[in-house]
């Protein structure tokens, strides 16, 4: 029975453990030691999946041209042949041209209406890095079959299928729309899934300038160069270890008052940024939402912000965090008694394996609380190696990891123990008690009847020889009252 119980409650941890683990990302989340301008960020160091940064990582924000990213790995998940030349209806284009304010003088690869020597190629590499407003419905009208409509939804399918749940595009350029948002979050979700299923995506997202072919405008051809200011070597804001991933800015937001554009109302616009950078065998994702784009006295902010946080991460990053062992394997962690040990009545318990984890170099190994499995005795046959439970590693409130824990060697069994164990158990039980008392009464009922009928059958005895006496004595008397008489006759003959 204790045997059973310590096992359920190992067992009620083990789950509890896993269930809650199984919600999380690995977590650190650090603070850093300077101000983050972005409203947005999420920061991972891909190697670990470890969280260094999250500031509201869930709200919802409008992503300007990152969204384009989204319109790349959809578009590169359902490119047949990338050298196919694409369509350029006037409908691809015409919405730049339109009333809708929030759609003027935006960035393009200068693409003409009827064009047909453009190809996939092209467009995705246009799409990403001069952020071509033109390329992304161009692919957005060729990929969804002669509907844009059709791929913004499929845009949106995606994001559902990789587990964004606070996303949703209403176009494939991301210029600004009250419903196109969606959270640094699922941005970080969305570029790592292209990341790690098509090193196309990386390629393209890396290349800092392509050669368009020759339309009208550009009879000889042109060339577009990268918006991404992190990847330019003549920038003040180059990084060296930086290498992509998407621009994404509008200067102010436009709306509709009575169904016309209020060109006199409008609110500040942002910058955004998605980038990648790998120094020294560490590699860091970053993106960051809303950075704000004016002052608040309305003048435009001296440096770019979202340049700013991502070179403020990376320097921090890169020069305070280390891996760093937490963790050894075979660390004893606890000890736990044993129960019927034959030598041994307590056991070590140890970590089945290294744990190293992205820590900074000036963290004190103590501030990782371990939340050790409840056990408090294991019960003999004990083999080495034998799982226990897990052990919790917490910082700052975040769970870093649940290692498995494993007896430290074999413990016999002290059979002797065993058996004497199992007879108490046996003549303690209510079940044996009760028998022993049922079993107690039936003798004493047994005894008390063989009482009973011995009694009786020496009554029976006794009535019996009585009625005898009672029977022969008449019997005497009269027969020797007949021979008095007859002796009396015999006398008086005489």
């Amino acid at each position: 029975m204790r045997k059973a119980m310590i096992y359920s409650l190992c067992f009620l941890v083990f789950l509890s453990l896993q269930l809650f683990h199984k919600n999380m990302i690995t977590y650190a989340t650090f603070t850093p030691n300077f101000p983050l301008y972005s409203e947005g960020v999420y920061m991972v160091n891909t190697d670990t999946d470890i969280v260094l940064v999250s500031k509201n990582a869930h709200q919802k924000l409008y992503p300007a041209s990152t969204t384009k990213i989204m319109t790349c790995l959809v578009a590169i998940e359902n490119i047949k042949d990338f050298d196919a030349k694409v369509l350029v209806p006037y409908e691809t284009l015409n919405e730049f041209n339109s009333d809708n304010i929030n759609f003027n003088d935006v960035s393009s690869a200068a693409i003409e209406p009827l064009q047909d020597n453009l190809t996939y190629w092209d467009c995705l590499y246009s799409l990403m890095i001069c952020s071509a407003c033109d390329s992304a419905n161009v692919l957005a009208y060729n990929v969804g079959g002669g509907s844009i409509e059709t791929f913004v939804n499929m845009m949106n399918n995606t994001a559902r299928r990789i587990g964004c749940k606070n996303t949703n595009f209403m176009n494939a350029h991301g210029l600004f729309d009250e419903n196109n948002y969606t959270t640094a979050y699922d941005m970080y979700l969305i570029t790592k899934y292209a990341i790690d299923n098509y090193p196309l995506f990386t390629k393209i997202c890396r290349s800092t300038s392509y050669d368009m072919p020759p339309n009208k405008r550009y009879p000889d051809g042109y060339t577009k160069y990268t918006t991404n200011k992190l990847i330019k070597p003549n920038s003040e804001y180059y990084y060296d270890s930086v290498y992509g991933i998407k621009t994404g800015s509008i200067n102010k937001y436009y709306y509709k008052s009575n169904d016309e554009w209020d060109y006199n109302n409008f609110e500040y616009g942002s910058r955004s940024l998605v980038t990648i950078a790998q120094q020294n065998g560490y590699t860091y994702l970053i993106v960051s939402l809303c950075a704000p784009y004016y002052n608040d006295d309305g003048s435009e902010t001296e440096k770019q912000l979202s340049y700013v946080d991502h070179i403020n991460l990376y320097n921090w990053a890169f020069g305070e965090f280390e891996y760093t062992l937490v963790i050894s394997k075979n660390e004893q962690i606890m000890q736990v008694d044993v129960d019927k040990g034959l030598i041994d009545d307590t056991v070590g318990i140890v970590s089945s394996e290294d744990f190293y984890t992205l820590l900074p170099k000036s963290l004190d190994p103590t501030a990782i609380q371990q939340i050790r499995p409840t056990v408090e005795i294991i019960e003999a046959p004990i083999a080495k190696g034998e799982e226990i439970g897990k052990l919790g590693l917490k910082l700052n409130d975040e769970i870093l990891a649940n290692i498995t824990l494993v007896t430290e060697k074999d413990i016999e069994l002290d059979v002797v123990a065993l058996y004497s164990e199992k007879l108490k158990k046996i003549v303690t039980a209510p079940q044996f008690i009760a028998i022993v008392i049922v079993l107690g009464m039936l003798v004493i009922l047994y005894i008390t009847a063989m009482c009973l009928r011995k009694n009786y059958r020496r009554k029976q005895v006794e009535m019996q020889r009585r009625h005898k006496v009672q029977t022969i004595l008449p019997q005497k008397v009269k027969k020797h009252k007949n021979s008095r008489d007859e002796n009396h006759r015999k006398s008086m003959r005489r």
